[in-house]
């Protein structure tokens, strides 16, 4: 017997289609093995597919609360923010959930997605800040503040390698850990252009040699101070806060188009560096793009808001 499922592709975290970040969510009501999730995941082979299941009622119009999982083509990951804002936009906007906000369960605690009050379908996600610790890398000049991000510490030697192998000779102040999500985020010299920026291809593969367990590093987050006069401006002119690219060959995604977890960790980074809780940011994958808004919030959580487009609707067999 075969069981039909509706599924959807959305771009995350723009609202204009072939932009954004991919993530496949297929409406499941019930629990599946790992082994299945895990296949649906390699077989839709997005960075992320995601698994909603109604836990208050049963049925994705009515509840409010979700248990939720995402999956790569090769793993599980315990955060991930653009299938989360693709999820939230199929169950609100798409499907019309009757509330105006849900709360998944997840393995990184609850989220919760409310609808953000304007006619463009944003959606605001609540998710966790990841404590940075700072590595006694580069030259953190004056203005990052190393004040604000406590003693440097020195990080394990191939840590060296794998900025050296990402880099290529692209000058980089500052550097910090985040051991929760095991993150490493590089701030990059301010000298650098949007276009130069996005040229940047780091030798994944040679990444995986250097460190092949990724127990201590998951994801590498390249970024940078934005400013207009490099090109770091939205459509409309308006400069972003910063700038990012984020690749994770660990989690098998040689570069993410769009990154909410890696704004968990950019949000507080760029807050203690330019002393601003609410910042605009911009995901700098060549060809696509994908835009932020952060709001750091005071128990250690952070608001980000953001859109989703759909671009397939279909049916999954199972």
């Amino acid at each position: 017997m075969v069981n039909k499922y509706p599924a959807y592709i959305l771009d995350a975290f723009t609202g204009t289609r072939f932009a954004g970040n991919q993530a496949a969510v297929c409406l499941i009501k019930e629990k599946l093995s790992d082994e299945l999730y895990q296949k649906i995941g390699a077989e839709f082979n997005l960075s992320e597919t995601a698994f909603p299941i109604p836990l208050d009622t049963d049925d994705f119009k009515t509840a409010k609360r979700f248990n939720l999982r995402w999956f790569t083509p090769t793993s599980e990951v315990p955060l991930c923010g653009h299938a989360t804002l693709a999820t939230s936009h199929v169950i609100l906007n798409e499907i019309g959930n009757a509330n105006s906000s849900i709360t998944f369960e997840t393995h990184s605690g609850d989220l919760i997605v409310r609808k953000a009050s304007d006619p463009a379908g944003h959606l605001t996600m609540n998710f966790p800040q990841f404590e940075l610790t700072p590595l006694a890398l580069g030259e953190w000049p004056e203005n990052y503040h190393l004040n604000n991000f406590g003693q440097l510490t020195t990080p394990p030697d191939f840590v060296k390698d794998l900025i050296e192998e990402s880099l290529n000779g692209v000058a980089f102040e500052a550097v910090a850990y985040a051991s929760v999500a095991k993150k490493l985020v590089v701030a990059l010299n301010g000298s650098i252009t949007r276009k130069e920026f996005e040229a940047l291809a780091p030798p994944v593969e040679q990444l995986m040699k250097i460190h092949p367990s990724g127990d201590y590093i998951k994801g590498i987050i390249l970024t940078v101070k934005a400013s207009a006069e490099k090109g770091f401006v939205d459509s409309a002119g308006h400069p972003y806060d910063f700038a990012s690219r984020y690749f994770a060959p660990w989690y098998g995604i040689k570069e993410d188009p769009a990154t909410g977890s890696a704004h968990s960790v950019l949000g507080p980074f760029w807050e203690r560096v330019l002393n601003k809780k609410e910042l605009k940011a911009v995901q700098c994958y060549p060809t696509r793009g994908a835009e932020f808004h952060l709001k750091q919030l005071e128990n250690n959580r952070v608001d980000m808001t953001g859109q989703a487009i759909v671009v397939i609707r279909g049916e999954i067999d199972l």
